[in-house]
């Protein structure tokens, strides 16, 4: 079974310093050009062809605006896909700031210690996008492999952030209805 090169698709060079603003308009056009609507007086065989070529334009367009997996599918086109249930990130330093950051958010209160987290792995995030592009332009797949684990580390982290933001704001919301 082979992959579908999203960058290809896109026709972008595969690589993680990605101009992202590129992205919508390709993926416009890309949707209009191979929208199934415009296969419906055709075959039955070409129109799921659509519907695929469809999909995969929408998995692709998600890939690629997303750093974490555009660096996995990265690694899956040089032959070094993620194992992500056998492996995890042997980086002590890394692991104590993790557990610091997660110590943090249970012990945040307000918003504005919210967004001071959510702003420091954002930023953690971006070092790590650069450390990756780094260590895929070296061919360092285990390294490679470590930085994309970092990664979603601090993505998913943004994500409880902004979960208990969005937690945070209904209660003040509750209370001023009160």
């Amino acid at each position: 079974m082979s992959t579908t090169n999203y960058f290809q698709l896109f026709d972008l060079p595969a690589t993680f310093d990605l101009d992202v603003s590129t992205l919508l308009p390709r993926y416009r056009e890309l949707q209009r050009q191979f929208h199934p609507d415009r296969f419906a007086a055709e075959p039955a065989d070409r129109q799921r062809e659509a519907v695929q070529k469809a999909a995969d334009i929408n998995t692709a367009f998600n890939s690629l605006k997303d750093p974490v997996a555009r660096a996995r599918h990265l690694l899956v086109l040089a032959g070094h896909p993620l194992e992500t249930e056998s492996a995890t990130v042997s980086d002590t330093d890394f692991l104590m700031a993790q557990m610091d950051l997660r110590e943090q958010l249970e012990e945040a209160e307000g918003m504005d210690q919210l967004a001071g987290l959510r702003e420091e792995a954002a930023e953690w995030l971006d070092n790590l996008g650069r450390e990756f592009a780094i260590d895929y332009r070296e061919g360092d797949w285990n390294e490679a492999a470590d930085t994309v684990r970092k990664m979603q580390f601090m993505s998913r982290f943004i994500v409880e952030v902004q979960a208990a933001e969005a937690r945070l704001e209904d209660e003040d919301a509750e209370e001023d209805w009160d």
